[in-house]
This record gives structure tokens, sequence and C-alpha cells, in this order.
């Protein structure tokens, strides 16, 4: 597991650091949010 930050609420604008750091890795903005929703979603 990776660690961009740790807090509650990142920003998610197209400046902020979050989703420069999933483009960075590969993701596409919507493509991102999409793996977050569903990781949060995923029970163990």
């Amino acid at each position: 597991m990776h660690l961009l930050e740790i807090n509650t609420i990142p920003g998610m604008t197209k400046t902020s650091i979050t989703p420069r750091a999933a483009l960075a890795a590969g993701f596409e903005f919507g493509d991102f949010l999409d793996t977050l929703i569903a990781t949060a979603l995923k029970e163990d």
C-alpha cells in the first residue's frame, strides 16, 4: 500500500495534488474516482 497523504478531505480540483498524483500513476481522474469509490465500498 502506498499513501500520498493522510487527509480525510484531500483536494479534488484539477490543480490539487491528489488528481495530479493519480495522473502520474496512470489514472485518468474519472478512473481514479471510480477506483477510490470501489475501494471504499469493498468489504474485507
